[in-house]
């Protein structure tokens, strides 16, 4: 299995702008409590990595408990939203109108430029190595950025494409762009993406199970995640500021994500953390709240090391698989 490091000038504020980033978490936090305020609708799961029972306290956040897997190390919600009750915040809640009005398309081109580029450039690659130059379909799950179909197709790689459940309010972007809009994955996909998904569904284990079934033998699964093992999680802890139901129900570790991976009958064939914002992400946090009190070591780190050497810890972090931002190839077995 490879993984790799790489390099780039993005800073937080290019793809999250403070103000929009901060109006957009408010109102998540404040329709979760609006949709998911009665205590008796919320379910009890087991690790949603590796399904083990055991677990202990992690932190609570905005009244949510998050527990942490004592088999893989992954972090998660329970109790819950159901599944019933996530589709329905998804489907009426001002945040989600919120993101797909205001925050996508303001950030859309320098997401373009930082990440959707890197994205299908990275399954382009990985896709004609493992596969062959051609395929014949493509989808993206719960499409947030529409211009990634501009991506996909500029690769001229796949004859079809297609975006499964996008955001509500993309459905038009995402046909405008040449994709079918359709509300489950289409059989017999050569290709899939799922770009920030796995931390705000239900079931990590049911997602995944339905993108193996909708794969051809040897399709493709690319997807990218919050991974707990990240150097801005474990600092930050219960302190971390973006962490939120439900967009962030599921920080699973990479043996977790391995493991549910491999159980479903995928081969992973990349597992890499190329994140460039961890080290950005505590400094800030750092900076806005007084009370967060890291390790000395990461205090001089941050405040009094010249950049070149917070430049080249966030390659160390990249280079062991320590960055929260986790990417993830794999092929139906």
């Amino acid at each position: 299995m490879k993984h790799v490091v790489t390099q780039s000038d993005l800073r937080e504020a290019d793809i999250r702008p403070v103000k929009l980033l901060s109006a957009f978490m408010e109102l998540s936090i404040k329709d979760s409590h609006l949709f998911f305020d009665k205590p008796g609708e919320l379910v009890e799961v087991d690790c949603p990595a590796c399904g083990c029972p055991r677990r202990r306290p992690a932190f609570a956040k905005h009244g949510f408990q998050y527990c942490q897997c004592e088999a893989c190390g992954s972090v998660y919600v329970s109790p819950r939203p159901s599944a019933a009750r996530l589709t329905e915040y998804y489907r009426e809640s001002s945040a989600v109108a919120y993101r797909a009005s205001t925050f996508i398309q303001t950030t859309g081109e320098a997401r373009r430029t930082y990440i959707l580029q890197l994205h299908a450039n990275w399954l382009a690659r990985l896709f004609d190595e493992t596969r062959g130059p051609r395929g014949d379909r493509y989808a993206d799950v719960g499409t947030n950025y529409p211009l990634i179909f501009d991506e996909i197709s500029k690769l001229g790689i796949f004859r079809r494409l297609a975006s499964v459940a996008p955001l509500k309010g993309l459905e038009s972007a995402c046909q405008a762009r040449g994709a079918e809009v359709v509300e489950a994955p289409p059989a017999d996909l050569d290709a899939l993406t799922a770009f920030e998904q796995l931390e705000h569904t239900f079931s990590p284990g049911e997602f995944i199970a339905r993108v193996h079934q909708a794969l051809v033998p040897g399709g493709m699964l690319f997807l990218t995640t919050r991974s707990i093992n990240g150097f801005d999680l474990q600092v930050l802890w219960d302190k971390t500021p973006y962490i939120y139901v439900p967009e962030h129900l599921n920080l699973l570790s990479v043996d977790g994500i391995s493991r549910l991976l491999e159980r479903i009958g995928f081969e992973v064939i990349e597992l890499s953390t190329p994140g460039v914002l961890d080290v950005e992400l505590v400094r800030q946090a750092m900076a806005h709240d007084p009370t967060i009190e890291p390790h000395p070591f990461f205090k001089q780190l941050l405040a009094a090391c010249p950049r070149q050497a917070q430049e080249d810890f966030q390659e160390f972090l990249q280079k062991h698989r320590l960055s929260s931002h986790l990417r993830l190839a794999a092929v139906k077995k």
